[in-house]
Formats: C-alpha cells, structure tokens, sequence
C-alpha cells in the first residue's frame, strides 16, 4: 500500500493559507492605515509652535517656542531643526529657539521646523517661515545734468545701498508736476542692476529715463525703496531727498491771440498786451504802423486816431528762441446818432404800423447790422437782426454814411404797452463790443376792444339750494372796459359782478355778462342749475355677521337727490392695513323710485364675497352729482359700516415637513392660526399622547420622543391640521472604526477557518482512496501467486 506522506500534505496546507493571507492582508492593511492615519493625527495635534510665522528685520533679536502639553510615557527628543542654531532637549516640554541678534542672511527660503521624536513611531513636524529683512542705509536721486534743455533725453539715477532680500525689493518712482498731480511708476526686482543674491542684501541702481519738456519744468522727482513681504504692513523701507528738475525752453505767446480785438472806435483806448511762457523769462519787443519800435510787453494808446490803423507785431525772446504774433487794428468812426420813431403815436387793433430807425454817419456799411429790440409788459425780450442790404442807405460806397431801416408791426391788444428799442452793429472780428448807437426807448400804446376773461368754463354753473352764488366779469380791452349783466326774471345790472347770499329755485336760469368800451364789446354766457341736496344716505347689511363663503348684498339709499341722470354711486373699502378702494356705479346701474329727471329716492347694491379678507374692512358709500361746473361732486355719505366675518383656522406656524435632531437636543414646536373666532389647539405625539396647548417643548430629545406630531387647529367654522415628522439619531464616532476592524478580522477569520476544514477534508478523501487502490493491488498480486 502507497501512502501519502504527512509532510507532502502540511506543505500542501502551508501554501493554501499563503495565498489566502495574501488576498486578505490589503484589506487589513488599509483598514489599519486609516486607523494608525487618525490615531498619528491625534497625536501630532499636541506639537504646537507660538508663532509660524515671523518676519525679522537685520540685526533684531528673534524668539520662538516649540512646546508639548506632557512628557509621552517612552523616550522622547524635542528639538528644532535650523540652518543656524539646531537645539533639542528629551527631558522638556518646551523648548525656544532664540536668536540675540539675527544677521544670517541663510535663514531666508530655509525650511525651519520643530520636531518630536517617540521610538517606533511617525516623527511629527511644525514648520516656521522666517524671513529676514534690512531697511537700506541710503537712497539717493541725482541727475546727469543741474539744468535740462527742452528736447534733451535725461537719465535719473536711484541708488540703494544694502537692502534685502533683493528679490522683494522694488524700486518706486514718483513724479509731482506744478498742479500737484503725482505719477507713480514701479521697477520690480530684475528691472534694475544689483550686486549681490536675490535672497540676501546688496546694493541697488535703478535708472529712469525722461524726455525733457517744458512739462518737466518745476517737477519734482523722488525714488523709494519698497520691500513687497507678506507680514510688512508698510513696504517702503526707504526714500529719498527730492529732486527738483529745471528746463530751458523757447517762448511761446499766449497772448494776443484772436479774442483781442483789432477793431476800435476812433478816440476810444486801445489796449495790447504780450504775454509768453518760456524760461528764462522771455523779453518783448514790439513793431508798429510808422515803424515805431517799443521794447515793452504791452502798447497802451489813451485815445485813438486815423494814423494809428495798421499791423502790430509782438516778439516774445530768450537764449533758447523766439515767437511772434501780428495784430491788425482797424480804426472806425462812431455813428453821431440813432433815432427810433413811428408813424403814429396811437395804434388801434388791425392795423400794419412801421417803425423808423434813423442812423446818421456810420461805417463801413458792410458790416454794419440793425438791432430791432421787443420788451413786453412782462418783461420779456425779444431781439431781431437786420443784416447789410436789409436797410436803405445814402450812398453805394463802403465807408461812413447815413441809413434807414423800418419793421413792419401788426397793431394788436398783445401790443399795448410794448417797448421797442433799435441800436446798430459793427460786426467786426475782434471788436469785444460791437453795440456802436443806440436809440431812445419807444413805447406802443394799442387801442382795442374788450375780451372778457371770465367767467370761464372753470366757473361753476350748478349750485346747491340755500348756497352763495358768485359770478364776476372781468375783461381786457384799452380803453378799460364797461360792465353789463342780465339775469333771469329780466333784470338788468350795470356792475362787474353778481352776488346771490342764499341761492333759491327761481335763481335757475342763463345769466349773460357783456364788456364793452369805443373800440367794441364781447359777451359770455352762463347756465345756472339750482340742485337739491339729499336728505339721507344710509348704508346696511343682510346680515351683521357674514360667514367665508356667502354672497352678501350691501345696501345704499339715498333719499331726495337730483337730477339722476348726473348722479354716481360711490363704493368706498378700507381694508385693515388703511388701504382705501374706491367703485363709482353711474346712472342705470341702480335702481330709482320712478323715470323721471329730478329729485327722487335711489338704491343701489353691492354684492361682495364674503372671505376671510373682508374681516375689519370698512365700507362707505356717497352721492356725487358729476356736474360740469360744480367744484365739489360729493352731496351726501353715510355712516360707516364695520364688516366681520367668521371664517375657519388656517395654520401659519410651524410648516410642514421633517426636524433631524441628536438624542439630548431641545426640541420646540409652536402651533399658530388665522381664525375667527380665535382658534383653540391640540397636539398628537408619539405614543399617542394628546396635548390640548399651542405649543410643545422637549428639553431633551430621546429615542421614544421619535415620531409623527400632528397639530390641529379648530373653531366653530372648521380645523385645520399640520404634520411634522421628527427624527432622533445617536452620534457614534471612533467605536465606528473599531467595529469596522473587527468585523474585518471576524469575516477573515471565517474564511480562514472554512478554507481549512475544505482543504482537510479534501485531503483525508485523497488519502482513503489512495489506500483503497493499495489494497486492491495487493489482493491481485496475493490472487496471482
């Protein structure tokens, strides 16, 4: 018999559990890590710094700690790890790196941290930045020349000795000009030249260069040095001295220019001025008719002749140029008078009048122009311009002579009291004044009829019995106008106005007014209407209490008005928020007491739905006779009518929906409706507890407080009801991850154990079988012998 030996079968068992470790161990490896993750986490939490970030300036002294709360229970090393100054203690809970004065320029861009070391675990690590910083010894500007000349291209030099870290630094350049405008320009780190490493000190030139201008003049330039770093509150570190720039330029003449005037009238002053920028400043010289030469700015002449007509010249100069400006005067003569007439002192209404503008010796007539000049009563000016050939004049020749211009007028009641006024024109370029005569004022008297002005359509023609009646007449016309009224009963009134103390019926008729005086007359007509007040207007209800949902029927009656055809209804609401609705019913939308025009008794109704928004609401109703001319509509109102409605709950609070909360919370719940009359409330809670108040408050939530809670709302009319679902959760937190490794551990111990027991079994049945062929073969061998 053949067996199988045991050692072939453990090699057989080893290797089936290899592999099966092999599968499982990543799932406990990655469980794990998570774990040994937190748990790290944890405990480099207690490693804390007092500051992780400094910024030092050169040669300052620094301080920082590194500190635990306790020793750890094993061997331990606190320590900081520098590029200068490495410290480390294993019997402290703190430790400070410190420095009396810090000049190591090494430090900067350097990883600095606090570390502490436990035997067989993660070292945990507090990084520190530190910077290092040096405000510079010196910042200066200068120029490569004292005094610049306009056109030159000139080179500012900034320079900046030891300063640090370079590559923080950048270079400011500010530039103020004479209206204090300042420009700001900035060089970077790489935009200038240095000597030394961009994360140590050394020493800066900057270069700015400039165009000289005669803008540059008077400017002033400075440069500062600006330390752009995080934790420095204000980046520049230092400035310089200004620098005032002066620049030479030629003149250039402001003045005279095209606003001087070059045309003067004879004997009056004339007055030239040169004036030029430019530096140095500009000497003048000028040249003049009769080549008269004068080394002065500014040519004054106290009264002008013929001979002073001519071309004026101005040099303004210094040592880098010269300008000019030429200047013609013209000299002219100034008219000896100007007359305004018309051809009639007295105008009447139709008429076409003209008005004479005499203008003696004037010239040259080509520029000359005639200004015609309205003033009305009220003060309002109307000009009109007539230019050369719109007027008639002596002789065709240019030069001083005599002219004629005439207006056309049309005589109208608009005209009385007029003002005209002519005046003439040299319109010359550069005459600042180009009025050389003016006329008297005249003054337009217009007869014309009377137009009577009111009564008007503004005036009322309807009026209610036992009131005042006031009618006046009122006209313009010259001369003043005479009055004439007739009035029904044909009574005849030589006065303006009529005054009725207390109106009556046989008041009512046409009253006709009639202005008149020698040129003509007008008349108007006015219609009175004597109307009656009402006696009553009342308002009432169906019923003084309305429930949600019923048509009601409001009621008005108004009692003795007229006439009906011009009467309107009208509905006023005012609901409880002061918000006022107004509804007009006209004629035919109610019902009267017979078809007649004339006083009589009207219903009218209005039919509202009652809601739950018509509660406190305030109705009103009142009579109004649209009459065209009566100034207040409204003859009679009633009383106010205060609506109520009874209408079931509406829940407001709270809404509905789903409230998580953490076993120990506070749980509040408050129940609020809308109802008339006010509502009473119930509450249905877990374990079916029945409260009969608005409001629920739990001060500590529990599993069996975990629920449906259902409030209701109820009055006479209904209910109304609200669910909210509360849940109550328990917070768990590491025992999660414990329970996740176990059931891990558990579920690979399982397979374990299940793999075994099959690889057990399936061996035992090898072996059996292989005995049993053992056997036969043995049988068949003893068989044969």
């Amino acid at each position: 018999m053949t067996s199988v030996p045991f050692s072939f079968v453990r090699s057989v068992e080893f290797w089936s559990w290899f592999r099966m470790a092999v599968c499982v161990l990543p799932v406990v490896l990655v469980v794990m890590g998570v774990y040994v993750d937190y748990t790290h986490t944890d405990r480099c939490s207690i490693l804390t710094v007092s500051n992780d970030s400094l910024l030092v300036e050169y040669g300052e002294p620094v301080k920082v700690n590194c500190s635990i709360p306790s020793e750890p229970s094993s061997v331990y090393k606190l320590g900081w790890e520098s590029q200068i100054l490495p410290v480390q203690t294993d019997s402290e809970t703190s430790l400070v790196w410190t420095s009396p004065n810090l000049t190591e320029w090494e430090v900067n861009g350097r990883e600095m941290f606090c570390y502490l070391s436990v035997p067989n675990t993660e070292q945990c690590k507090r990084k520190v930045h530190l910077t290092l910083y040096k405000r510079p010894d010196s910042v200066n500007i200068s120029s490569e020349s004292s005094v610049w000349s306009e056109g030159q291209m000139m080179k500012l030099k900034c320079e900046i000795e030891n300063v640090g870290p370079l590559q923080n630094l950048t270079v400011q350049w500010t530039r103020v000009d004479q209206n204090n405008i300042t420009t700001v320009t900035e060089m970077p780190y790489g935009s200038f030249s240095t000597s030394g490493e961009e994360r140590k000190n050394g020493n800066v030139t900057s270069t700015l260069t400039v165009s000289a201008s005669r803008d540059e003049d008077d400017v002033q330039y400075q440069c500062a040095a600006l330390l752009r770093l995080d934790q420095l509150q204000q980046p520049q570190v230092g400035s310089s001295e200004p620098l005032n720039i002066t620049v030479r330029y030629k003149p250039i003449i402001t003045q005279p220019s095209k606003g001087i005037p070059n045309s003067v009238i004879k004997g009056n002053k004339l007055v030239l001025n040169c004036s030029a920028h430019g530096n140095p400043s500009p000497q003048y010289s000028w040249s003049s008719p009769g080549n008269k030469n004068l080394t002065t700015s500014s040519i004054i002449i106290s009264s002008v002749q013929s001979e002073d007509q001519g071309q004026y010249s101005c040099t303004a100069y210094n040592d880098e140029g010269s300008d000019s400006m030429n200047v013609t005067v013209n000299v002219l003569e100034h008219p000896h008078t100007t007359n305004l007439s018309s051809e009639s002192s007295m105008w009447s209404e139709g008429q076409m009048m003209k008005l004479k503008c005499e203008i003696k010796n004037t010239g040259p007539v080509q520029n000359l122009t005639v200004q015609w000049t309205r003033v009305d009563q009220n003060k309002n000016r109307t000009v009109t311009e007539m230019p050369y050939r719109r007027f008639s004049i002596s002789e065709k020749q240019k030069g001083s002579m005599d002219v004629t211009s005439t207006l056309t007028v049309l005589a109208s009641h608009d005209e009385d009291g007029v003002q005209y006024q002519c005046a003439a024109l040299l319109k010359l370029e550069q005459l600042q004044q180009p009025q050389v005569g003016s006329s008297e004022p005249l003054n337009i008297t217009v007869r014309y009829k009377p137009i009577i002005t009111q009564p008007s359509k503004g005036i009322p023609n309807s009026v209610i019995k036992g009131n005042k009646l006031v009618l006046n007449c009122s006209a313009h016309g010259n001369p003043s106008p005479q009055y004439s009224w007739s009035s029904p009963g044909n009574k005849n009134l030589t006065t303006s106005s009529i005054i009725i103390s207390s109106v009556q019926s046989e008041d009512q008729g046409q009253y006709s007014c009639t202005a008149y005086n020698d040129e003509g007359s007008d008349s108007m007509n006015v219609t009175v209407n004597v109307l009656e007040h009402p006696h009553t207007t009342k308002l009432s209800s169906e019923s003084s209490v309305w429930s949600e949902g019923q048509m009601m029927k409001l009621k008005c009656e108004i009692k003795n008005t007229g006439p009906v055809q011009n009467l309107t209804v009208q509905w006023t609401r005012v609901d409880q928020n002061k918000n006022r609705t107004v509804t007009e019913m006209p004629y035919r939308r109610f019902s009267i007491s017979e078809k007649q025009k004339g006083s009589m008794d009207v219903t009218s109704t209005l039919t509202v739905s009652a809601s739950r928004d018509e509660d406190g609401v305030q109705y009103q109703c009142a009579a109004l006779l649209k009459l065209e001319q009566l100034q207040q509509p409204q003859v009679g109102s009633s009383e106010p009518l205060n609506i109520t409605v009874r209408y079931k709950p509406t829940i407001t609070q709270p809404s509905s929906g789903t409230i998580s909360l953490t076993q120990g919370d506070q749980l509040v719940l408050n129940c609020s409706a809308h109802g008339n009359p006010s509502p009473q409330y119930s509450w249905n809670s877990p374990g079916n507890k029945n409260l009969t108040i608005s409001s629920i408050f739990i001060s500590s939530v529990q599993s069996e407080d975990q629920g449906q809670y259902i409030c209701t709302a109820y009055n006479d009319e209904g209910s109304d009801s609200l669910t909210v679902v509360v849940n109550v959760a328990v917070e768990y937190k590491l025992i999660i991850i414990i329970i996740a490794v176990c059931a891990v551990v558990g579920v690979v111990l399982i397979i374990g154990f299940w793999y075994y027991r099959h690889t057990q079994n399936k061996w035992r049945n090898l072996a059996s079988h292989r005995n049993n062929d053992n056997i036969a073969l043995s049988d068949d061998i003893a068989g044969q012998s």
